[in-house]
């Protein structure tokens, strides 16, 4: 058994899916701005951020707020995240 095996055997279920979501959201942004042609810098310019942030915010490991996902679609004009079934606002 590897490290990651033995790290991986002593972490929980939810921790497991948590970083596994946060990873997911992150490839999802990152395909959006290749899909536009977008830089990190470009997203960053977009949200008032600085570069910093952002690639703190796409490292995968950072825990993003609904909030600042909704912020980011908006500055992309593209979901991040869906939810199965309709909303009752749409």
């Amino acid at each position: 058994m590897d490290a990651f095996d033995r790290i991986s055997a002593r972490t929980s279920a939810e921790t497991r899916r948590s970083v596994r979501k946060m990873l997911d959201v992150a490839d999802r942004i990152h395909a959006v701005l290749q899909q536009k042609g977008m830089s990190q810098k470009d997203l960053a310019l977009a949200l008032r951020k600085s570069e910093s942030e952002i690639s703190k915010w796409l490292s995968g490991t950072h825990n993003l707020e609904l909030k600042t996902i909704i912020r980011i679609e908006e500055a992309l004009g593209e979901d991040i995240l869906t939810v199965p079934g309709q909303s009752i606002l749409a």
